[in-house]
């Protein structure tokens, strides 16, 4: 987006301000400059939007504060990352530059891969899950929070990975304000490298991992122009990790073992036909009814 005018805003009134923001949002080319608005004020201000809607007349005292995050959102910063926090799967994930902000599809993997946790667990004395690519530590926080239980008798370990020590760090601060630090090993991996040497081989792996193409990514576009490169570029088809995760687990993982992906839009096919011989494959679509998850059974 470009950035809003330098002019700022001297209103004091709730109503005031989010009609200058909101002008000034829609300027800078936001796609949602109302909501952007109203979500910045009420987090600077620490009112919740139904509050700030109703009370259009009220003055408040964070005008510095709010200028400076709508020049933010002018810029095409994300909202999460000017909060410090993604509301996800009714979470609140602490978020910032050092990992991908959680998406709503992602969601679609822990549904996935908390099913099949659920199935292991009714059949065999301990089941391993390894989130790879954990980045902010939504998938393993949520899967840790569904299973708090199976953790703590040792039934589940879970393991949550990533090759950037900055987002394990991010990681780590996410499962202590959840209080479940105790129950997620962190591990500092090249995908699914320590397993069966330091680290066990795991029975379901969920994997997040970096898909878009890297000509997409070098155009900087909306989100992806702050958030951490690493954590989004693929290489020049967006199939470059996913490629080498898929040749290299049948080595690394246990026999029969599950991996659920989150793919990009259009991308099932291509993954299809770098999926390991034997492995059976089967594909979860979001809610827009998109192919969006893959889920990939290998053999015994």
């Amino acid at each position: 987006m470009a950035r809003v005018n330098s002019a700022r805003s001297i209103e004091t009134s709730v109503g005031s301000a989010i009609g200058w923001a909101t002008d000034a949002l829609l300027r800078a080319g936001s796609p949602t400059p109302r909501l952007d608005a109203e979500v910045l004020l009420a987090h600077v201000t620490g009112r919740d939007r139904t509050w700030l809607l109703a009370h259009p007349e009220a003055g408040f005292e964070e005008g510095d504060a709010f200028n400076a995050a709508v020049e933010r959102r002018a810029a095409g910063e994300p909202i999460a990352y000017i909060r410090g926090f993604k509301e996800w799967r009714s979470l609140r994930i602490r978020t910032d530059a050092r990992a991908l902000i959680p998406r709503p599809e992602t969601e679609l993997v822990v549904a996935t891969a908390a099913v099949e946790i659920a199935s292991r667990l009714e059949r065999q004395p301990l089941t391993v899950a390894w989130d790879l690519a954990t980045g902010s530590g939504a998938i393993a926080l949520a899967l840790a929070l569904d299973f708090r239980h199976e953790l703590t008798e040792g039934r589940l370990r879970l393991i949550a990975s990533d090759i950037s020590t900055e987002a394990l760090a991010l990681a780590a601060e996410n499962f202590a304000e959840h209080s479940v630090a105790e129950a997620v090993e962190l591990a500092t991996s090249d995908l699914l490298e320590p397993a069966g040497e330091r680290l066990p081989r795991p029975d379901v792996v969920t994997a997040n991992l970096p898909y878009v193409s890297s000509a997409e990514v070098d155009e900087r576009v909306g989100s992806l122009g702050f958030e951490p490169r690493i954590a989004l570029d693929g290489g020049p088809d967006g199939l470059d990790l996913l490629r080498r995760l898929l040749a290299d687990v049948p080595l690394h993982a246990a026999p029969g073992a599950t991996v659920i992906l989150e793919l990009g839009v259009d991308q099932v096919d291509a993954v299809r036909g770098l999926v390991p011989i034997g492995a059976s494959v089967s594909v979860v679509p979001d809610l827009a009814g998109l192919d969006r998850v893959m889920r990939i059974d290998l053999p015994q």
